[in-house]
């Protein structure tokens, strides 16, 4: 299991390596001069310009300016702001370095569960007007945007009901919208899985012998059926926390979360390009390791996946 643990993250290798060619390519890419924008109505001072450039090291040849972002990438420095001049970029992103994927991961917490529960709900209930109605949520909760939803959710429970704050970050009750709005598009396409793959596994031969057996219908459904549900469902993930990633950019944005996302389009709007290039790497990363530990806890679950017998 270590091996196979050890050769998913050799592979990761190659991503991140790509990341930050493609990153430092496309901040290169963007037009206007850094400094000068920098600078501002300062922008005549061709002396103070000169000292930035030489500072930030970029009246190096691009190959060097390249290596050296290399460099320090690889021991964690990713260079200094333009928005804060001299500033180091890990003490400008350090104190929201964990708030986007703690709310990631708290959504998708909360997502996965409640998507099983209510796709296995619908399974068992096929064709009746319980499942249809759990179709239409689902379509609804996967259709509508989050901002939408969170205009919606913040003027019924903070303006009109009180019960949680409208904005912020730092307590329970301020996490609460977030992470539920985080949550409802996940929810929804993994409950919607998981009605599929319940309604795949309950007409398996298996599961006919288990109940011509005399088992009962409920110790069929969650011994045998959920269990060879969630495996297929457990892939799903790393892609579901990335895009709740993606996301955590709008919805840090509506709720003034001091977190990557926020910062990130700050960053872009102050074309602040070192602080840019450093939460996009940071989010490669994340999103490389969570799916890491799918990988290693599908390895877990079949081990016919380590061994190389069964799907990559």
């Amino acid at each position: 299991m270590l091996t196979y643990a050890m050769r998913r993250l050799l592979g990761l290798v190659p991503v991140l390596a790509v990341a930050v060619v493609l990153t430092f390519i496309a901040i290169q890419a963007i037009p206007g001069d850094p400094i000068l924008i920098m600078l501002s109505d300062q922008s005549a001072d061709k002396a103070l310009a000169a000292r930035l450039r030489a500072e930030y090291g970029l009246d190096l040849p691009l190959w060097q300016q390249f290596l050296n972002y290399i460099r320090g990438v690889a021991t964690g420095d990713f260079g200094k702001s333009f928005r804060f001049v001299g500033v180091p970029v890990i003490d400008v992103i350090k104190d929201a370095l964990m708030i986007s994927p703690v709310l990631a991961l708290a959504a998708t917490a909360l997502a996965v569960p409640v998507g099983v529960i209510v796709g296995v709900f619908a399974a068992l209930r096929r064709n009746s007007w319980a499942d249809t109605t759990v179709i239409l949520v689902l379509i609804a909760g996967i259709s509508i945007p989050n901002f939408a939803l969170s205009a919606f959710l913040v003027f019924i429970f903070a303006v009109k009901l009180g019960i949680v704050p409208v904005a912020g970050w730092g307590t329970l009750e301020q996490a609460v919208l977030p992470v539920t709005i985080l949550a409802v598009p996940p929810a929804a396409y993994i409950a919607r899985l998981s009605r599929t793959y319940m309604l795949e596994v309950l007409q398996q031969d298996y599961i006919r012998t288990a109940r011509a057996k005399g088992l009962s219908r409920r110790l069929v459904v969650y011994r045998h059926a959920l269990r060879n549900t969630l495996v297929p469902l457990l892939t799903t993930i790393g892609i579901i926390f990335g895009g709740l990633l993606s996301a955590a950019f709008v919805v840090e944005t509506i709720f003034n979360i001091p977190g990557l996302g926020r910062m990130a389009i700050q960053a872009i709007f102050s074309r602040d390009y070192p602080v840019t290039m450093a939460i996009v790497l940071l989010f490669t990363a994340f999103y490389a390791l969570i799916n890491l530990l799918v990988d290693v806890l599908y390895g877990v679950i079949d081990p016919r996946i380590r061994l190389g017998g069964g799907p990559t």
